[in-house]
């Protein structure tokens, strides 16, 4: 009967299928001693004792069955296989501390690209307050602000151009999620010559008889001055009908009637010709953030919405 004989594996496989890989602590540990030629230094460059060093190049010389350094007195002289492996080593982990610098960039958002929407009564003076902030907390911040009308917003989000959007008029699309920021009121805006600039309030009643200057009546200024107006003064066909609420300040400064506006709209420069004064039981505004429920997130949307809930906040 012929018994079955092992075969030994041939001298040029042994060891390479099961033979244990190094780490990459371990790579990292054997190319900081062969840069630095010395067990103490490399021990001070990463933070651990000098015998873990010693064991841990102990352990790579017994994992690879090779001598990788001699000594010349206290000098560690790497043989000709260790330098070898050096001039494998080196340019990896060089770009791995590249990598581990720009993955801390990241953590930290000092870099990078954020994109934001805004519809134009938040774009006034709200946002770019908002986003001064960010700018100051993070410099190496690249910051984008697009200006956007109510028909823009839902493709803005869905193909991906923008990261967000601030708006008082969100839009309803179901792959679009929004958080509240914070409320404003409907005021009026006239110009300093208008009879009633001097007055501490307007209510509905006080606007008879004078020019009201209106918005598009699908928009959320214009169901607030219907609101506020309540048919005590008739705009069925107004004579002036803007888009924007920058439009509207433009032709209050110029005396053309009055116009009934959300108070974000004012926060920022209307001009020395220009009176705000509040309305009595005036229509409220909310302000919200979007984003895409199915897009990767960045950090800077919440740090956007809390410096604009700081900023929205009411005061004390």
């Amino acid at each position: 009967m012929k018994t079955e004989q092992k075969s030994e594996p041939s001298r040029r496989g042994a060891g390479r299928s099961d033979q244990p890989a190094l780490s990459l602590r371990q790579i990292e540990t054997l190319h900081t001693v062969l840069s630095t030629r010395s067990i103490t230094a490399a021990a001070k460059l990463l933070n651990v004792s000098q015998p873990s060093i010693s064991r841990t190049v102990k352990r790579i010389e017994d994992v690879l069955r090779l001598r990788l350094f001699t000594k010349d007195g206290k000098r560690l002289v790497p043989t000709k296989e260790a330098m070898q492996i050096f001039e494998e080593v080196d340019g990896i982990m060089g770009q791995l501390t590249g990598l581990g610098r720009r993955i801390a960039r990241i953590a930290s958002s000092s870099d990078g690209v954020f994109r934001l929407g805004a519809t134009a009564s938040v774009a006034r003076a709200v946002v770019p307050q908002a986003i001064h902030n960010l700018s100051r907390l993070h410099p190496g911040l690249d910051l984008f602000l697009d200006v956007l009308s109510i028909d823009q917003m839902a493709q803005y989000l869905l193909t991906g151009t923008g990261d967000c959007l601030v708006t008082i008029a969100p839009d309803k699309h179901p792959a679009l999620a929004s958080m509240k920021l914070g409320e404003g009121v409907l005021v009026a805006l006239l110009n300093q010559h208008h009879p009633l600039a001097q007055r501490p309030i307007l209510a509905a009643k006080d606007l008879v008889g004078h020019e009201i200057i209106c918005f598009q009546s699908d928009g959320p200024h214009q169901r607030a001055i219907r609101a506020f107006l309540d048919g005590v003064v008739q705009i069925d066909n107004p004579r002036m009908v803007v888009r924007f609420s920058d439009t509207a300040i433009a032709l209050a400064s110029q005396g053309m009637g009055i116009a009934l506006i959300d108070s974000f709209s004012i926060r920022g420069q209307i001009g020395p010709d220009l009176v705000a004064v509040p309305l009595q039981a005036p229509p409220r505004f909310e302000v919200f953030l979007q984003w895409n429920r199915g897009r990767p997130a960045s950090r800077n949307l919440d740090r956007l919405a809390d410096e604009l809930r700081g900023l929205l906040a009411p005061n004390p």
